[in-house]
């Protein structure tokens, strides 16, 4: 079989499962870590959106690893069985649908509460996420219906709906990094000087996160459309939803990080108080700043708690 070498598609495709298996291992270290330190977290983030992203995840882990078995035994010694796929991998992309889609949504709701009315730009996100997630499910159950017969005939018929949900996929990435990061940047004018090294810190982790998925999103479709009949596209896509989830949740992990800042703040998880003391002559004045550092209060806007994933812009009550 020349044409569908092992070492460019048996091997890369179980490269990129085996990678994405150490991947759920890290995830699910990284909910353990959540877990432990925000137990007072709003119910739908901890139960809803990361106990419900840990079991899609799960269920995407148990069914590409059921794709390395189908291949290296249940079709052993049949090298044609490389032209089609396993019913699992049509049903895992349908868990990769909805983790995607999940984390895309959950920095959408984040936009919704940092910017306030009017929800233009969340709700041209959420249009995108809608539009994506019909076409990644269209995709699944094409995949089982035909990819499963042959993977040769499923590019070719639905070859361009994959591109084009790649394509809104990083769109919606890097739109969403950019509104965060001008927010972000906004906003740190308006703090105390004192405040803007963690507001720093919060636009680096934004870029960060945005970067690392949407180049990922980028090379994918990259190697689809210039090397369609190898499988390192294939590869990259076991990859994917673990890159989104673990990007997710080393976000809101990182907030404890903002403990260990280095000045005169001092933080604690839940509500924090900062106290800055300045002297001008003789008088002196005391500033009590509340940061609070759970996901979303009950205040909207940017005036009063934080509302950027329960970040620390702070709401200032001045007492001179």
């Amino acid at each position: 079989m020349p044409d569908f070498p092992v070492a460019q598609t048996l091997g890369v495709l179980e490269l990129g499962i085996l990678i994405s298996g150490v991947l759920f291992g890290v995830f699910t270290t990284q909910v353990y870590i959540y877990y432990k330190n925000f137990p007072a977290e709003t119910l739908w983030i901890k139960a809803g959106l990361v106990g419900g992203m840990w079991l899609l995840e799960l269920g995407h882990t148990i069914c590409i690893f059921h794709a390395v078995y189908f291949y290296t035994v249940m079709t052993y010694g049949n090298p044609s069985a490389i032209l089609q796929i396993p019913v699992s991998i049509g049903v895992g992309v349908a868990f990769h649908a909805i983790v995607i889609v999940m984390v895309q949504g959950y920095f959408a709701y984040r936009i919704a509460r940092f910017g306030g009315r009017p929800y233009i730009l969340p709700i041209i996100l959420c249009g995108q996420l809608l539009a994506q997630l019909v076409g990644v499910l269209t995709l699944s159950y094409k995949a089982i219906t035909i990819a499963t017969k042959s993977l040769e005939i499923y590019n070719r018929k639905w070859g361009w709906l994959i591109e084009c949900t790649l394509c809104i996929r990083s769109a919606v990435d890097i739109l969403t990094s950019c509104t965060l990061v001008f927010y972000l940047w906004k906003e740190r004018s308006q703090v105390f000087k004192k405040m803007t090294m963690i507001v720093d810190k919060l636009i680096l982790w934004t870029i960060e996160t945005g970067i690392v998925t949407s180049m990922l999103g980028i090379v994918l479709l990259i190697f689809y459309i210039v090397m369609p009949t190898n499988y390192v596209w294939l590869g990259l896509f076991m990859i994917l939803p673990k890159v989104y989830s673990n990007t997710m949740l080393a976000n809101m992990n990182s907030r404890a990080d903002l403990r260990h800042t280095q000045s005169n703040v001092v933080m604690e998880l839940g509500n924090t108080n900062f106290h800055l003391n300045s002297s001008r002559g003789a008088s002196t004045k005391h500033f009590n700043i509340e940061v609070n550092t759970e996901v979303i209060n009950t205040h909207d806007g940017l005036n009063g708690h934080s509302t950027w994933d329960g970040s620390v812009l702070p709401s200032k009550e001045v007492t001179i």
